[in-house]
C-alpha cells in the first residue's frame, strides 16, 4: 500500500493547469541551457514569493553535472529541462562553467543545490507555506517528517506520499497528483531521484495543482540522515560526488566515470 499522509483537504479541479511563469532572475547559458545567477537564499526568497501566489504548476530543477550533461547526451532528456520554469546550478563544476559565460559584470552565480534549498526553504517557517513530500520509502519519510518537525516547528507539513516502486500506470499518476491537491500543499519536494524526477515534472506539468515543485534528488536520503552527505570542504571545491561515490561506489561510480568525462569533453570541445 502507498504511504499517503495529509492533514488539509481542498477541492480538485479537473481542468488542466496551464504551465507557470519563470522567475525574474538573472541566467546564464551551460551547454545551451538556461541557468539561474543566484544564490541559495535569493531563490529561496523568489520561490517563496511564487509558492505564496501559485496559481499554476511551477518546475524546479537542480543541475549538476550529470543532469547538464545528460540533458546534451539525450535530447529527450534535454527536452525535458527545456520544460523547466527555472534551473539552479546544483555542483560547482556547473557553477564555474556558468560563471565564464556571464560578461563582466561584477556578479557571479553561486551554488544552489536540492538539499541546501530544501533546508532553506523549509527553515523559513512561514504560516502561508506548506510543504509536500513525494517519493523515497515510507521509513525515510516518516523520519523525514519527525526531523524536520522537530528542527523546524514553524514549518508548515501538509503531506507526504511513498509512490509505487515499478513503472507508474495513470491510476498511479492520478493518486499522485490527487494526494498533492488534497494536501493543499503550495511547495512540493519531489526526491524521486535523478532522471525520473525530472522527466515526471515535465510530463505532468499540465495536469498537477498549483504549486513550486522542487526536484531535489538525495535530499530526503541526506536530511533523513539515511545517507551521510560530503564534509562542506568537498561540496566547495567540486568534490561531493568523489565522496559519494566512496559512499555507494556500486551504484554511483558507473553513473560519475560517464558523465564527468563527458562534462570535460564538451568543455573541452566548447559545447
Amino acid at each position: 500500500m502507498n504511504f499517503l499522509y495529509s492533514y488539509q483537504a481542498m477541492t480538485v479541479s479537473n481542468d488542466p493547469v496551464q504551465p507557470g511563469v519563470r522567475v525574474p532572475c538573472e541566467s546564464g547559458k551551460v551547454f545551451g541551457f538556461s541557468v539561474a545567477v543566484s544564490s541559495v537564499e535569493n531563490m529561496c526568497a523568489a520561490l517563496a514569493e511564487r509558492a505564496l501566489k501559485a496559481d499554476a504548476p511551477y518546475l524546479v530543477a537542480a543541475a549538476d553535472v550529470h543532469v547538464v550533461t545528460l540533458g546534451v547526451h539525450d535530447r529527450s532528456y534535454g527536452a525535458v529541462l527545456e520544460k523547466m520554469d527555472v534551473i539552479c546550478p546544483d555542483g560547482m563544476p556547473v557553477v564555474w562553467k556558468l560563471n565564464r559565460t556571464l560578461p563582466e559584470r561584477g556578479k557571479a552565480a553561486e551554488r544552489v543545490s536540492g538539499p541546501d534549498l530544501m533546508e532553506a526553504l523549509t527553515g523559513m517557517e512561514h504560516p502561508g507555506l506548506r510543504h509536500f513530500l513525494l517519493g523515497g520509502e515510507e521509513q525515510t519519510l516518516q523520519i523525514l517528517a519527525d526531523r524536520l518537525k522537530k528542527k523546524h516547528p514553524g514549518c508548515q507539513l501538509a503531506g507526504m506520499y511513498s509512490p509505487p516502486f515499478r513503472s507508474w500506470t495513470e491510476e498511479d499518476l492520478a493518486n499522485m497528483r490527487q494526494a498533492i491537491a488534497a494536501s493543499g500543499a503550495n511547495v512540493v519536494w519531489v526526491g524521486l531521484g535523478c532522471p525520473k524526477q525530472e522527466r515526471w515534472m515535465a510530463e505532468q506539468k499540465e495536469l498537477l495543482p498549483p504549486a513550486v515543485y522542487a526536484g531535489v534528488g538525495a535530499a530526503f536520503a541526506f536530511h533523513a540522515g539515511t545517507v551521510k552527505r560530503a564534509p562542506l570542504w568537498m561540496q566547495r571545491n567540486g568534490l561531493e560526488w568523489l565522496y559519494r561515490i566512496y559512499r555507494e561506489p556500486g551504484r554511483l561510480l558507473r553513473r560519475y566515470v560517464k558523465y564527468n568525462s563527458l562534462f570535460v569533453w564538451y568543455v573541452l570541445t566548447g559545447r
